[in-house]
């Protein structure tokens, strides 16, 4: 694309007038004037013209002449000039007022009016018609280089020439409202601001069709144009510029420019345009539709602009120029249509759009060492549809981008590249560029074709980088930014106090730092299937040193079920000095496994293994010597290798809240017949009366203390529990047995808390939950509190578990499901005795035998980490055998009171057919020490009156590898 270097050419009009013609003196005239050579002049006098048809074909000759402050006022005329060098109206230092005016000048080198020194002329409905390199109207205030200034203003009416501008003007003042202008043939103006002019344009068409043909061409430092009022501005032919202000300035508002051709630019300018609400349209190889060039400036606010050919830029910045666009729509559809271009110079965009979508075409494209070229884009919106957002060739380039949005259709955000001279392909020439992101969003990848290209991206003010880097030389992510990196990628120096992010999720990618790393509060999210030492992980490769700083890691299990390791899954190579830190930023957890971050050598290495050091043993005591001459000094004795720590598994300890909850929801609801019953025998115990219906209800709160098989877990707990029920039958099949059942429900809670004690990782479990259910019970001997008794219950039970670990999410699901048992059991009298306070005790034995069966099922359920859980233990078939003996106490003080006491101790062993466990993927852990259980239970149990029975007790019940229960019973029933 080629600047505007050269002036235009300037047109010398040379007008050699026949004086000496012989004047006509009218006051007022009308007619017909039918002789050739008319010429009509007006020297110091006033001279009107009216409704009359003038002609002239002699060379050198205009039909109205006016000198020396004459003036002219017309209406209706019609000038026809054939001569060359003639025209219409030649008017010096005089005063012209002309409507409806018809002039045609064919003459070559002829101007319809010529405007010459300080003429003034008014015009209105003018029609000029220029053909054969005649001028249309020409200010001309330089004619006799006294500092003149010639004025006009045009209201109304048409221009249109060939070969020639239809107005030219050289130190004038001139004010077009509402004409139609129009040039055919090459290098010919619509208007030509040429030299010391000034120039209102007001709405109307200005047309041009021909080789650089310039619908306006503002030639002069000294020039102005002011375009507005809806004015249409159109090109047809090549390097046809719509407004060219190359060397002047122009002002342009609400105006549409169209250009049709190759290097046909909307606007052109080497010293200055301020566009605003301008709507421009380009459609020819290179037509840029805003060219500012060789140090010229360009502001272009609230408009449009639309290219349509090959390298065919929104705005093209060159050479030290400076381009600046607020509130602008660019969209451009050429090959290599950029929609902005800078060579070397500088451009401001803000409030913007810009989309591009030709092969090849960058939303930003940057060539040019010459300077060091900028470009600002502030809250812009720029995509290419099919190339990079920005590409840098060759350039020496610093792009700030602010509260924006940039993305590439072909994946790129950034391509630079180099220029190799094709005669000396050892002659190169590199990039520089510098990115500077604020509050922005950048989508796509950074790609330096060779690393000898300087390359270096600042993500500040919560920006976020989308995409891959290839050989950047340095990448600097602030606290509050992020990259989203979904390839390999590589970068020279990486300064990380914000995020990485390893974003491809299907692709374990690999980050190269070739130089130095730097983290100082940054962040990793880092994607690793969980496994043994050999599993798939992202990774980060520094083959310099890490300085000092503290990186946090985030790691994002893909699916891995957890291994135990041994040296450890490498996240982070070092090839240099580690004296940074890596750390965990919470916690890292596959199936049943926690793991942690840990520095081997200067690497750093996820590990499901905790430090844990063999213990010293400890020394024996040393003889004392006996007395003696003091020994000869003996070798010091070398020093023994200490024993170096052994690894054992990071267990998480929500395996062992998973279990504490299906332990729970199988076990909360169970009871005996004697927590229900809460006395011996169902019969008033003096009396022997059959009570009907009863309503009773027993609580009971305890506290469990457990181990898993590792014994890394340890689960502490503690419940809560309510059951109203109550009978609502009986019968006898004999008249001296006795059966009755009856219904019930309850309610329940279950907290646990379970720690690893490696790791010191904790967890939290809870259950809570109703049941409902009915129960039976048979009396072989119904007015004896002896013989031998059965009873059964059947429970359905449902529950809401919760599972909170150390910095995870909670995990929610529910448990649901039967619970049974079978119980028998024989009591004796083994005797009686009267005690010292006058009491009556009776002593039994009660042997005892239950089965229970557990049959709640916890739903199937995934952790928020893609963790697999699964309960087992439910059908768990627990055997009960114990022996009970109680005494039955009364005192003679309550004969009419119906009082009695009912102490009891109990003795029992339970065995287990599962044991409850949670399988986290493929490692399951459960309760240790349940198989078998020993039981101490004492209590007391009373009947207050008649009505009212009152019982309670504590139990101790004991297992392996540390297990242990205890609980706390009331209960109360009160007959009807």
């Amino acid at each position: 694309m080629n600047s505007r270097l050269n002036p235009r050419r300037r047109l010398s009009v040379l007008i050699h007038s026949a004086l000496y013609a012989m004047p006509v003196a009218l006051g007022a005239c009308s007619g017909v004037w039918a002789a050739n050579n008319d010429t009509m002049i007006a020297d110091g006098t006033t001279r009107i013209l009216n409704n009359l048809t003038l002609e002239n074909d002699t060379d050198g000759s205009f039909i109205l002449q006016a000198k020396n402050g004459a003036t002219f006022t017309t209406d209706s005329l019609i000038l026809n000039s054939a001569g060359i060098r003639g025209g219409g109206a030649w008017i010096d230092d005089s005063r012209f007022s002309g409507r409806d005016l018809n002039i045609n000048v064919s003459g070559d080198v002829g101007s319809g009016i010529y405007l010459a020194n300080n003429a003034n002329a008014t015009l209105e409905s003018v029609e000029i018609t220029g053909e054969g390199s005649a001028l249309g109207l020409a200010l001309d205030g330089t004619w006799s280089g006294g500092g003149a200034q010639a004025m006009a203003v045009v209201t109304g009416g048409a221009i249109a020439t060939r070969d020639a501008d239809a107005v030219r003007v050289m130190a004038g003042d001139l004010d077009l409202n509402g004409v139609t202008v129009s040039t055919t043939g090459d290098s010919s103006y619509a208007v030509n601001a040429n030299q010391a002019a000034t120039i209102d344009i007001v709405g109307g068409d200005y047309t041009t069709q021909g080789a650089r043909s310039d619908a306006i061409w503002i030639a002069s430092a000294d020039s102005h144009v002011t375009l507005k009022g809806q004015a249409n501005i159109t090109t047809e032919g090549d390097r046809a510029t719509a407004v060219n202000a190359q060397r002047g300035s122009a002002t342009l508002t609400d105006i549409t420019l169209n250009t049709r051709g190759e290097n046909a630019y909307g606007i052109y300018t080497e010293k200055k345009v301020t566009a605003d609400d301008v709507t421009i349209v380009t459609s020819g190889h290179s037509g840029a539709g805003v060219f500012a060039a060789q140090g010229g400036e360009a502001t272009f606010n609230n408009g449009g602009i639309t290219t349509h050919g090959e390298l065919a830029p929104g705005i093209f910045s060159y050479n030290g120029a400076n381009a600046i666009a607020d509130n602008v729509r660019i969209e451009t559809s050429g090959k290599e249509g950029f929609g902005l271009w800078n060579n070397a110079g500088a451009m401001r965009v803000s409030n913007s759009t810009i989309n591009t979508t030709g092969d090849g075409a960058s939303g930003l494209y940057a060539n040019g060492t010459s300077q060091v070229g900028s470009v600002t884009l502030d809250n812009v919106t720029l995509h290419s549809e099919r190339s990079a957002a920005v590409e840098a060739s060759a350039a020496s380039l610093i792009l700030n981008v602010h509260e924006s949005r940039l993305s590439g259709g072909n994946g790129q955000l950034l391509y630079v590249s180099h220029y190799t001279d094709p005669q000396n392909p050892a002659n190169k020439v590199y990039s520089d560029v510098t990115m500077n992101v604020t509050r922005s969003a950048l989508a796509g990848d950074i790609v330096v074709a060779d690393p000898a290209n300087a390359v270096a991206v600042n993500l500040q003010s919560a920006s976020e980088l989308t995409g891959t880097v290839s050989h950047a030389s340095s990448l600097s992510i602030d606290d509050s930014s992020a990259w989203h990196m979904n390839n390999d990628s590589r970068v020279g120096r990486l300064v990380n106090n914000g995020t990485v992010d390893f974003a491809d999720l299907n692709n374990f990618n690999t980050l190269t730092v070739t130089g130095d790393y730097a983290g100082d509060g940054g962040l990793l999210k880092m994607n690793s299937v969980l496994g043994d030492d050999g599993s798939q992980t992202n990774r980060l490769i520094v083959n310099g040193n890490v300085q000092q700083g503290t990186t946090r890691v985030a790691i994002n299990n893909l699916g891995g079920h957890g291994a135990q390791t041994v040296e450890g899954i490498r996240i982070v190579e070092v090839d240099g000095q580690s004296l940074g830190s890596f750390v965990k930023t919470g916690r890292i957890v596959a199936g049943a496994w926690d793991y942690d971050l840990v520095k081997k050598g200067e690497s750093w290495y996820l590990t499901s293994q905790q430090p844990q050091a063999n213990p010293q043993p400890t020394p024996q005591p040393t003889p004392q010597p006996a007395p003696g001459p003091t020994p000869a000094p003996t070798p010091g004795v070398k020093p023994q290798p200490q024993p170096q720590p052994t690894a054992s598994g990071g267990l998480r300890p929500e395996s062992g809240s998973y279990t504490a909850n299906m332990a729970a929801g199988n076990t909360l609801f169970t009871f005996s017949l004697h927590d229900r019953l809460g006395e011996a025998q169902y019969v008033n115990a003096l009396t022997g009366q059959k009570e009907i219906t009863s309503l009773w209800l027993r609580q009971a709160g305890g506290h469990t203390v457990w181990q898993d098989g590792s014994g890394e877990l340890e689960t502490r707990s503690n419940r809560y529990v309510a059951q109203i029920g109550g009978d609502i039958a009986r019968w006898s099949v004999n008249g001296a047995d006795r059966g009755h059942v009856g219904v019930m429900a309850g309610y329940a809670n279950h907290h646990s808390a379970t720690r690893n004690d490696r790791n010191g990782y904790r967890s939290k479990g809870s259950v809570n939950g109703y049941s409902i259910g009915g129960y039976a019970t048979w009396y072989a001997e119904e007015a004896n509190p002896y013989g031998a008794w059965l009873d059964g219950w059947l429970q359905y039970s449902w529950f809401n578990n919760d599972v909170n670990g150390d910095g995870l999410a909670t995990e929610s699901y529910k448990s649901h499901g039967f619970t049974a048992s079978l119980e028998g059991g024989y009591t004796w009298k083994t005797g009686e005795f009267t005690g010292r306070f006058g009491t009556l005790n009776e002593w039994f034995i009660q042997p005892q035998a239950q089965l229970v069966w557990m049959g709640v099922r916890a739903d199937s359920h995934r952790e928020q980490n893609g963790t697999r859980v699964t309960g087992s233990g439910d059908g768990n078939l627990q055997t009960r055998l114990g022996l009970r003996t109680f005494i039955k106490s009364h005192h003679a003080i309550d004969d009419r009171k119906e009082r009695l006491f009912q102490p009891f101790a109990e003795l029992n062993w339970l065995h287990n057919t599962r044991a409850f466990s949670t399988r986290l993927d493929d490692v399951r852990v459960g309760q240790d020490g349940t198989r078998h259980q020993a039981e101490v239970k004492l209590g007391v149990e009373g009947q207050i009156n008649p009505r009212l029975n009152l019982w309670g007790n504590i139990s101790v019940r004991l297992g392996d590898a540390g297990y242990s229960d205890s609980t706390a019973m009331f209960g109360a029933k009160y007959h009807f």
